[in-house]
């Protein structure tokens, strides 16, 4: 298991050195990285749905803060150092590859949600892009897509879940996940199940791939946590209010 995980950071490694020649195309990323790092659906604080939120429905509210409070000093103590380390240590030619193509695993699923959704241009672009991404784009390392004009439409379980009528259920805040919904958790598993990563075959690579992945993301949003949190007299209301309005926000862009 240790070899492979091995082999996949060498060749992550080789890919972004060849790359180092085509560098226009991932650099391209570099001035939307920030937004592609706060919406990518693999691991955020935050899900890219919902359109009835007048109010918080939190009647878990006493759990909710305690898993708060243990994802607070998780990311304190250990993510958010992690994450500052590596961003120190590692080129950010490789982070943004590695970004670009964890970001490319996520396609098929979009393409499966678009389709749920009746959304047929925006499935047979989201294809392209894959298909674009995975070979001139070296396996996904490069967004030759983005630079070409193909629109990235983040589309989950979650927002299929919703356009059939499902509701949002009680706020629910995850260990390490973060902010959820009760719909938003069971979507969480349907974009799980058809994630390649699901089908390794070896649960320990795939939890390893995924924590890195999160550090990497991570590491484009340093300061963030902190400066959202700060001056804040409950640090639990700033997060849900935050998370209720960047909900708000995404669903009216792409709703």
């Amino acid at each position: 298991m240790f070899r492979q995980y091995l082999a996949i950071l060498i060749l992550f490694f080789s890919i972004s050195i060849v790359s180092v020649g085509l560098t226009p195309w991932v650099c391209h990323a570099a001035d939307s990285v920030k937004v592609a790092a706060i919406d990518d659906s693999c691991g955020d604080e935050f899900s890219e749905y919902d359109d009835e939120l007048g109010g918080i429905n939190d009647p878990l509210e006493g759990v909710n803060r305690a898993v708060f409070t243990f994802n607070d000093v998780f990311r304190r103590w250990f993510m958010e150092p992690t994450a500052r380390t590596y961003r120190k240590v590692t080129p950010s030619i490789f982070r943004i590859g590695l970004l670009n193509f964890f970001n490319n695993l996520l396609e098929p699923t979009r393409v499966i949600n678009c389709l749920l959704q009746a959304r047929f241009g925006a499935a047979r672009e989201t294809f392209l892009r894959f298909v674009l991404n995975t070979t001139v784009g070296v396996g996904g390392i490069m967004d030759p897509a983005t630079f070409d004009g193909m629109k990235s439409h983040h589309r989950q379980f979650a927002s299929t879940m919703a356009q059939y009528g499902a509701g949002s259920g009680p706020y629910l805040v995850l260990p390490f996940w973060g902010p959820r919904d009760l719909r938003g958790t069971f979507g969480m598993v349907g974009d799980t199940l058809t994630s390649p990563l699901f089908y390794n075959g070896d649960p320990l690579a795939a939890l390893i791939i995924e924590s890195s992945n999160a550090i990497n993301r991570t590491s484009f949003r340093l300061g963030e946590y902190n400066k959202m949190i700060s001056g804040s007299l409950d640090p639990y209301i700033a997060v849900r209010n935050a998370y209720a309005q960047y909900q708000l926000k995404v669903w009216g862009e792409d709703g």
